[in-house]
């Protein structure tokens, strides 16, 4: 499980060598190992095994740290019900879309990433933040949102849609606090190996499940990493600027649809799903956050459209954790996700509120995954 690595870094982080935190595997935003600071220091006060550097079957830290884990991960069931609350859902809806959430919520766990349930839990509290035009609150969330884990930038084109252009820069800059304050000293004391981690990282084909995208990719030769052959995510390779790119596009199709929270939980889904579209290789937690923001979808919809709903989820997290390493499991993975957002879609409202705005970019956005958009048929 990953979630020792990091724990590991809560350590340098302890001891004052936090500067150092991207001199080993670590390559995202730092603000879990500072989650973690506390528990380390609990689980060695205890004087706890760890199972870190060689694997230990029965860590007697695991049952702190597990449980830590849990709590953490359960942040975005929180801020899943908050949103299907003000979207109207039912006790019966609430229950169901929180029995869903918990179930895919696993793989989180499971790989032991906590830091992609709080970011986005505070994404989603940072849409709940934009429907209430409360944008000093939403700045900051997403600011914590993107220094857990920056994946959900890939929202952020459609979110600054919503608040309008004359709050953009304000809300850059709070947004980027959190993070630039997080990175300070490590870019200071360690600016080429830091900058390396964030913008040139490495992934392993032969231990995650590898997509087409894997031959645009450069390869790095044999990584650190169990000597694993590695090939360039970000940086030198292609694909995940092609993710950012289409989610400005999605932005800019949704930029007046996105006032309504229901379509923005929606296209926030949409933006999440480019992660697993455009990447070189993906873990099976990676359909995560797009499943769990596209349960919230179930709040108001037909009993046919939920039941689709979570047969798609399903089918998505069932295929990223099939232990094949071919290409076609990328396939079943992203038709899944595709799938997915159109039964999750939410339904057009009366004319007065604009159907044409929600429904012709829906056209388009989800041809970015390869669905076709609901029709009258699927209501």
């Amino acid at each position: 499980m990953d979630i020792w690595d990091n724990f590991q870094l809560a350590h340098l982080a302890d001891i004052g060598a936090y500067p150092a935190i991207y001199g080993q595997s670590f390559v995202e935003t730092p603000g879990i190992v500072f989650v973690l600071a506390p528990v380390w220091w609990i689980i060695h006060a205890a004087g706890m095994s760890v199972s870190y550097v060689f694997p230990l079957w029965h860590p007697t830290a695991w049952p702190v740290l597990g449980t830590y884990e849990a709590l953490l991960s359960a942040s975005a069931l929180f801020a899943v019900d908050a949103v299907a609350v003000r979207l109207g859902a039912s006790t019966a809806r609430r229950l169901v879309i929180c029995a869903g959430e918990v179930y895919a919520l696993y793989n989180v766990v499971l790989w032991g990433h906590p830091e992609d349930a709080v970011a986005v839990a505070c994404l989603l509290y940072a849409c709940l933040a934009a429907s209430e035009k409360r944008w000093s609150r939403f700045g900051w969330l997403i600011g914590a949102a993107v220094a857990f884990e920056p994946v959900v930038l890939l929202a952020l084109p459609a979110l600054l849609f919503a608040a309008g252009w004359r709050r953009v820069p304000g809300l850059l800059a709070r947004a980027a606090t959190p993070t630039a304050a997080l990175l300070v000293l490590p870019l200071t004391m360690n600016w080429s190996v830091t900058v390396h981690a964030l913008f040139s990282q490495a992934t392993y084909p032969s231990l995650n499940r590898p997509t087409p995208w894997l031959h645009l990719a450069p390869s790095l030769g044999h990584g650190g990493y169990i000597g694993a052959t590695a090939v360039a995510a970000t940086g030198d390779g292609p694909s995940r600027f092609l993710a950012i790119l289409f989610s400005v596009i999605v932005g800019v199709l949704f930029r007046r649809a996105v006032r309504e929270l229901g379509v923005l939980i929606a296209v926030v889904a949409l933006t999440l799903s480019l992660w697993c579209a455009f990447e070189t290789v993906i873990a099976p937690y990676y359909v995560w956050p797009t499943i769990a923001v596209a349960l919230i979808g179930l709040s108001a919809t037909s009993r046919s459209r939920t039941a689709a709903t979570l047969v798609f989820a399903l089918l998505a997290d069932l295929a990223s954790n099939a232990d094949l390493h071919a290409e076609w499991v990328w396939w079943v993975i992203v038709s899944a996700l595709a799938a997915l957002l159109a039964a999750s879609w939410p339904q057009a409202r009366a004319r007065s509120s604009g159907p044409a705005a929600v429904e012709a970019p829906c056209c388009v956005g989800m041809a970015v995954v390869g669905a076709r958009p609901p029709t009258n048929s699927d209501r």
